[in-house]
């Protein structure tokens, strides 16, 4: 079977298990091994082929984490054949490389002020009314940029500011979630609504129920169809770079708001349920502080004056001198504590003692009643 042709089969049955985009990613890294191959027989392709392309890719500077895509298309790709009977490579030798990882981004409220300032505010482009929108929902709500895609106009509650959408990666347990978001974004959904409708008359909708579409200038074949993933990054990308700060992707929305939640004294659950993660283990990344941002928790347990520096031997005041702490002389055999200063040794039952008296009482309680 020619490559081509088996990806063609593998994409139309791998669309039925996953969500469309990951297929659409497969798809691509598969044509492109297939174009490096020279649309090969699948079972004449061997280990080594796959090896010298990611050889090759380091060569030319892809990062690891850029291959990770790539090798796992590839296995699912090889392990469908394999397990219709096909004699092709065993995906278990493709190998998958460690993930690199990298501090993630977080947006300062400082630079969300900032991008907010290079998008027209009295304009009646409906590509900035839809930008603005799409900033202000990932500001208040932390959804994930997929998730806001997915929106359609029957999910949304305007009136109590709320809309319920498809978790994005966590369909098992969670399928669904709701979302919230404040006044101001309320209105500017608003704006965007009133906007959207206006334009049924000038662009055709390919899905006449998705909130967020795409419109573009000139005649396209992208007017019209759902907003994409790639295009709110390519519009944030442009916006950062007018506002002049470093790029922050729309992920780095949704770790501000998991930082948001631990500073007003949240707690992982909480960021668990407003951010739609399966387990506790997920919201770690979310909650992880460098910096200024770590410096500045890191003094509120540790500046002059705490109790815990109280308790150390440091004074209350906020010079944090060590007070000096009088220590009694030892006392001699046959020398009274209280002929040294030292208060009188007092002892008492231990409190394991009392216990044990206790249930041995009761015991016998219950016994006379037994009897």
């Amino acid at each position: 079977m020619k490559m081509l042709v088996a990806i063609k089969e593998f994409t139309d049955w791998r669309k039925f298990k996953v969500k469309d985009v990951t297929v659409r990613g497969y798809d691509r890294e598969l044509r492109n091994l297939c174009v490096h191959l020279g649309n090969p027989e699948i079972e004449s392709i061997e280990l080594a082929h796959i090896t010298r392309l990611l050889n090759l890719m380091v060569e030319c500077g892809w990062a690891m984490n850029g291959l990770i895509p790539k090798c796992q298309a590839f296995k699912k790709f090889f392990e469908y054949y394999r397990l219709r009977g096909l004699k092709v490579i065993n995906e278990d030798l493709i190998p998958l490389p460690a993930k690199e990882f990298h501090i993630p981004r977080v947006i300062t409220e400082e630079e969300y002020a900032k991008v907010l300032s290079v998008v027209p505010v009295k304009t009646n482009d409906p590509r900035h009314i839809r930008n603005r929108t799409i900033i202000n929902l990932l500001w208040d709500t932390g959804a994930r940029n997929g998730e806001l895609l997915s929106l359609n106009v029957d999910d949304l509650d305007v009136v109590n500011r709320q809309a319920t959408i498809r978790t994005e990666k966590n369909k098992g347990s969670r399928p669904i979630r709701q979302i919230f978001w404040t006044e101001g974004t309320n209105e500017q959904l608003l704006k965007w609504l009133h906007k959207r409708e206006s334009l049924k008359s000038k662009i055709v909708y390919e899905e006449a129920e998705a909130v967020f579409i795409s419109i573009c200038s000139g005649p396209t074949l992208r007017s019209g169809k759902r907003f994409t993933i790639k295009g709110v990054g390519e519009m944030l990308r442009r916006y950062c770079n007018r506002a002049g700060i470093p790029y922050k992707n729309a992920h780095a929305y949704r770790h501000h708001m998991g930082h948001t939640i631990i500073e007003q004294t949240g707690s992982n659950a909480d960021v668990m349920n407003i951010l739609g993660h399966a387990t506790l283990e997920s919201t770690k990344i979310y909650t992880w502080m460098v910096g200024n941002e770590l410096k500045a928790r890191w003094q509120l347990f540790n500046e002059p004056g705490r109790p815990n520096e109280i308790h150390r031997g440091f004074d209350q005041s906020n010079t944090g001198a060590v007070q000096s702490t009088p220590y009694a002389e030892p006392v001699a055999l046959g020398q009274s504590r209280e002929s040294h200063g030292v208060p009188p040794k007092r002892y008492s039952v231990p409190k394991d003692s009392q216990n044990a008296k206790k249930r041995q009482k009761n015991r016998m309680a219950v016994a006379q009643i037994r009897v």
